[in-house]
Order: C-alpha cells, then sequence, then structure tokens
C-alpha cells in the first residue's frame, strides 16, 4: 500500500469517536460499550502500526483483545482476517 493511503486511513481513524465505534458494531450485531470504544481508539492512536506491516497488526490485534469482550473481540479477528488477509 502506498504511503498516501495508509496516512489517509490514519486521518481518517484520527477523526473518529467512540460512539463511531459502537455504531459500526451494532452494524454487525455487536454491543460494542463505550469503554471499549474508548479503549480501540487509543489504541489504533497511540500505537506505531502500518498497513504494510502485518507484524504491526498483528500486535494491535493482540492488544485490542485484552481491551474488549470475548464477544468483540471475535469481531475484530473476523474483520482483520477478512480485510488484512
Amino acid at each position: 500500500m502506498n504511503h498516501f493511503k495508509d496516512q489517509w486511513i490514519k486521518y481518517k481513524i484520527s477523526e473518529l469517536h467512540p460512539k463511531d465505534i459502537t455504531h459500526y458494531g451494532s452494524l454487525y450485531g455487536i454491543d460494542v460499550s463505550h469503554e471499549e470504544a474508548v479503549a480501540l481508539l487509543h489504541l489504533v492512536k497511540t500505537n506505531q502500526w502500518s498497513l504494510d506491516d502485518k507484524d504491526s497488526l498483528l500486535h494491535l490485534l493482540h492488544n485490542a483483545k485484552k481491551a474488549v469482550t470475548p464477544k468483540t473481540y471475535q469481531l475484530l479477528e473476523k474483520l482483520f482476517h477478512e480485510y488484512i488477509r
């Protein structure tokens, strides 16, 4: 992935709010709590990662497991494997 696309995605993530995460969760039938949404946003906004570096994304996913319920983590893992491969 090119650098511009990576930066654009990070910029769009920086604009997200916890209510956006809870809304996206509900689209997949998962009740994401406000606390989980805050924790997830904190993780993606404060950790170094790149869409070109699968190890950095796996590290992010591993850290997310500690911050969310098992059901929310299952959705994160499913989306990760669906979109990141």
